[in-house]
């Protein structure tokens, strides 16, 4: 994410500047308050089409104004965050001038001055519907009573219920809205009834199993997943990618490979199973999670191909550009020469690794390439590095990735220039690393650890790079002045 001066650059696509808006441009200025020094995000649709890798950063000015504009051919929801913290609303924008002051204290709470108070009053109704839906998932509420009920059929009616006291309230705007929001509830409806479903699969009986299995179909003709109006929905990459698993792995109890092979699965079953804008939206979102979780898999450049066969003039292709060139650039990267990567197959334990380093501090990182918060944390490492180097510390990468993700961790040690030593943890030593430094075989990463000179695990959980003041005072200092002589 990027300050942007002169409007703002989102997923590739230059927007606007500040010259004023178009009828196909909708600009969004305002004040915003009680920021305390965060910072503000902000999703919008684009031509009707939510991606969660679509944002940017809200940029104010010295008075604490903003001004933001980007095209739109229609009416287009926008989403505020406060990055990492808090969420603060959405609304339904119109092409030209909206205000919108921003009370960053509040959540869910924004008020919009336009001509759409009615669909603004039903977007803050979707957005609590979003959350209610969220919580079942992560265990956190139960808004519809479901969350202990394993008959399908009482499920279903529980949500098309709930759903349709909501769809009741979704009147007085216009026809383009009303299926957007109808679809909306059913999306995060369906994801609903899903989160149950994938439950029952993994603990359930297996005659409740065929009563989820004769129940699901009913679920889904409801949420009817071809209206192109879904991919308004905040829910609808979660749903698509989640029916596709269905078919490809929970009924045939199968799993790809590697990232690849799942990547090309997925796109394929898009390709043959849906139309139009839903399958439009579903492929690029296989390209733009690519990108989104730097995952990089090879097989990207191929599929774009095919999707601007099918797809020739979709507005999602300058973000899927760049998506794909980040993709190419990153497999075509040379290894650099201070990265090493260590050869464990005749490795049989951890131990014998760190004993190569007898009468060293070794420092550990452990971490994995499809951890989001371990590759965050090495935008940190250089200060890390430079201590190494003058304290003649070695820093070992111990990647828990599968082996068959080798070739990627590879590539992602060098795109993060992780100078030191790497091993990728095999069948032999694996339990080693998760005994040592988990917790009742459980494993949180990122997590770093230090080794001091005598051999001994001197901080089995040390201070990540992030912060590197606790790491060089609370842990390297200690055990430096305690071993050098």
């Amino acid at each position: 994410m990027k300050n942007q001066r002169l409007g703002c650059v989102l997923a590739g696509i230059a927007i606007f500047g500040l010259t004023g808006c178009s009828p196909e441009s909708i600009t969004l200025e305002g004040k915003v308050s009680n920021l305390s020094g965060n910072t503000i995000v902000y999703r919008p649709t684009m031509d009707g089409i939510y991606n969660a890798t679509q944002k940017d950063t809200l940029f104010l000015q010295a008075d604490s104004t903003y001004r933001i504009t980007f095209p739109s051919k229609g009416n287009e929801k926008i989403s505020f965050y406060i990055y990492g913290q808090k969420y603060l609303g959405t609304v339904y924008a119109e092409p030209g001038k909206n205000v919108l002051d921003i009370d960053a204290s509040l959540e869910n709470s924004l008020s919009i001055e336009n001509t759409l108070a009615n669909e603004n009053e039903i977007v803050k109704e979707l957005s609590r519907l979003q959350g209610e839906v969220f919580n079942l998932r992560a265990r956190r509420g139960d808004a519809f009573q479901v969350a202990k009920d394993t008959v399908a059929s009482s499920v279903y009616q529980k949500l098309t219920d709930y759903a349709s006291g909501i769809e009741q309230k979704i009147n007085g705007v216009d026809d383009v809205f009303k299926k957007r929001a109808v679809q909306d509830v059913r999306m995060q409806m369906l994801l609903a009834f899903m989160n149950q479903y994938f439950g029952i699969d993994y603990l359930g009986t297996e005659e409740t199993k065929k009563e989820w299995e004769a129940v699901y179909p009913e679920m889904l003709a409801y949420a009817d997943i071809s209206r192109p109006e879904n991919v308004f929905s905040d829910a609808f990459a979660d749903v698509i990618s989640n029916v596709a698993g269905i078919e490809l792995y929970m009924k045939t109890k199968q799993q790809p490979k590697d990232r690849n092979e799942g990547k090309q699965k997925l796109f394929d079953w898009y390709k043959n199973n849906l139309k139009g804008r839903v399958q439009e939206v579903a492929m690029a979102n296989v390209i733009l999670d690519d990108a989104s979780n730097e995952s990089y898999s090879t097989g990207i450049p191929a599929l774009y191909e095919q999707f601007k066969e099918l797809h020739p003039a979709s507005t999602l292709t300058p973000a899927l550009e760049e998506a794909v060139q980040k993709n190419i650039a990153f497999n075509n990267q040379e290894l650099p020469e201070d990265i090493h990567i260590l050869n464990t197959d005749s490795v049989r334990s951890f131990k014998e690794i760190t004993d190569r380093y007898a009468g060293k501090v070794i420092f550990i990182d452990i971490w994995a390439t499809w951890c989001g918060p371990c590759r965050e944390s090495f935008a940190h490492v250089k200060p890390l590095q430079q201590y190494a180097k003058e304290n003649d510390i070695v820093l070992l990468y111990v990647s828990i990735d599968r082996p068959t993700d080798a070739a990627l961790w590879k590539k992602m040690a060098g795109y993060y220039n992780l100078k030191g030593d790497h091993v990728i943890i095999n069948e032999f030593f694996k339990m080693d690393i998760y005994n040592t430094f988990g917790n009742n075989g459980a494993l949180y990463i990122p997590h770093c650890a230090i080794i001091n000179k005598k051999g001994e695990l001197q901080f089995k959980k040390a201070a990540s790079p992030e912060d590197m003041d606790k790491l060089v005072s609370e842990t390297l200092e200690d055990f430096k002045a305690a071993y050098t002589q």
